[in-house]
C-alpha cells in the first residue's frame, strides 16, 4: 500500500531522514527568527512546490508498509521504497545523498520506470556507490547528478561512466545571511570545526610551540548525532598533552549555529585540516568561514580544490604536514592585514560563487530542465 494520493504538487525531494529530525516548520521558525541558518532542502522545496520526504514524512504520510520498517530503524530502506511507490504522483523527483538516490535509481531500471531522478551527489567515487554506475549502470535512469566537486564530477565522467551531458557541478551554498562579518571583537584565537576526515592530530603538532590557542568545535545541535566527539578527538589533545605539546586546545561539542557564529566571529581566522580524501571534506565550515570574513588555512587534499583561491581568500597546505601547518598559521599570526583582506576576498566569493539563493535556483533549474549549471 502506497502513502497518501497526490498532494498536487509536482516535486518531491527525499532528504536524509533520521529520528529527532527537525520539521521543515521548525527549521523555517528558527531560520526566520535568526537562530539558524536556512536549510537547503527546504529553500529548494520553496522554489519547486515540492513535498520534503523527511522523517515527518515517513511517520505522518509514508504508507503501512514504508512507515512500519522506519519503525524498525531501517529508515534509508524505506525511504527509497516510498519514493519508488511514489513515482507517478510527482513529475520531478530529487534525491538529496548517493544512498538514497543510487538505489533509487536501480529499483526504476529493474521496474522499467522513470529515468530522471536527479541526484545531489557528495562522494560518488567512494567504491560501494561507484559500483552502482560502473557495474550497474544506473545512470541510465538519472536524469542528472549533480556534485559540489570539480573532481567528483570529472571522476563520474572519466571512471564511472556516466555521460558528461548528465554531469553538473553547483558549489558548496552557504546561507549568506546567517553567516556574515560580525562586529564582536576578534579575539587571541584560532579555530577549527568540523569532524568528518578531520586531521586534528595534524594540527596539535602544527600548534606545538606556537603562542596561540586554538578552539576545535565538533558537531551541532541541529545535526544527527554522529558518534561521541571526544572520543574521537578528545584523546589526540590530551595525549598531545602528556607527550608535552604545549599546543593550547580546547574542544567544543554539540553548539547552536548561533554559538557556533560567535565563535567564528571572535577567531583571527579559521584552520580546516584535513586527511587526503578524494571528495570536498570540509567545505561546509569553509564557506561557513568565508562567508564570516575570516581567513581560511586549509589543506589541499584531492577532493578539496574548488573553494579557496591560494593567498587571495587563504591559505593551502599539503596533507599531513604540521611544519607547512605551523608556517602558514605564524604567517597570517604575524600579518593580520593579509589574512583582513584575504577574509574580505573570501566574503565576496561567497557572495559571487556560493549564495544559498544562487544553489537553489541552479538545482531548480536543473530539475525543471531549465539548466545552467557550471560544467
Amino acid at each position: 500500500m502506497v502513502g497518501l494520493r497526490g498532494t498536487g504538487r509536482r516535486s518531491l525531494i527525499v532528504t536524509p531522514a533520521w529520528v529527532g529530525q527537525d520539521t521543515q516548520a521548525e527549521l523555517e521558525r528558527r531560520a526566520t527568527a535568526g537562530e539558524s541558518p536556512r536549510t537547503d532542502y527546504v529553500e529548494l522545496a520553496r522554489v519547486l512546490d515540492a513535498d520534503v520526504m523527511d522523517m515527518q514524512y515517513l511517520t505522518e504520510r509514508a504508507g503501512i508498509l514504508t512507515r512500519a520498517l522506519a519503525g524498525t530503524g531501517r529508515v534509508v530502506a524505506a525511504q527509497i521504497i516510498e519514493a519508488f511507490l511514489a513515482e507517478r504522483r510527482y513529475d520531478h523527483v530529487v534525491t538529496r545523498a548517493d544512498r538514497l538516490g543510487l538505489p533509487l535509481a536501480l529499483l526504476f531500471k529493474a521496474a522499467r520506470g522513470r529515468r530522471d531522478v536527479v541526484l545531489v551527489s557528495v562522494w560518488v567515487s567512494r567504491p560501494r556507490k561507484a559500483v552502482f554506475l560502473s557495474h550497474l549502470k544506473v545512470h541510465s535512469h538519472l536524469g542528472a547528478i549533480i556534485t559540489y566537486s570539480s573532481v567528483q564530477r570529472d571522476f563520474a565522467a572519466d571512471r564511472l561512466g556516466v555521460p558528461r551531458e548528465k554531469l553538473y557541478q553547483c558549489l558548496q551554498p552557504v546561507d549568506e545571511r546567517f553567516w556574515r562579518p560580525s562586529e564582536e571583537p576578534v579575539r587571541d584565537v584560532i579555530v577549527s570545526v568540523g569532524a568528518e576526515a578531520r586531521d586534528y592530530p595534524t594540527l596539535v603538532r602544527a600548534l606545538d610551540g606556537v603562542d596561540i590557542a586554538a578552539e576545535v568545535a565538533v558537531g551541532s545541535s541541529m545535526l544527527p548525532p554522529s558518534g561521541d566527539a571526544d572520543g574521537l578527538f578528545g584523546p589526540v589533545i590530551r595525549e598531545a598533552v602528556d607527550a608535552g605539546s604545549t599546543a593550547k586546545i580546547r574542544l567544543r561539542q554539540q553548539l547552536s549555529h548561533g554559538e557556533l557564529r560567535q565563535l567564528y566571529a571572535r577567531a583571527r581566522f579559521v584552520v580546516v585540516p584535513l586527511r587526503d580524501v578524494e571528495f570536498d571534506a570540509g567545505v561546509t565550515a569553509i564557506t561557513e568561514a568565508m562567508a564570516m570574513g575570516k581567513a581560511v588555512v586549509v589543506t589541499r587534499t584531492r577532493g578539496q580544490v574548488d573553494v579557496i583561491r591560494e593567498g587571495e581568500s587563504g591559505l593551502y597546505v599539503p596533507p599531513g604536514d604540521p611544519v607547512a601547518l605551523r608556517k602558514a598559521v605564524r604567517y597570517l599570526l604575524d600579518n593580520p592585514a593579509a589574512a583582513e583582506r584575504m577574509g574580505s576576498a573570501g566574503r565576496a566569493a561567497v557572495e559571487a560563487r556560493h549564495t544559498l539563493d544562487g544553489w537553489v535556483a541552479a538545482i531548480a533549474d536543473v530539475v525543471t530542465g531549465r539548466r545552467s549549471v557550471t560544467r
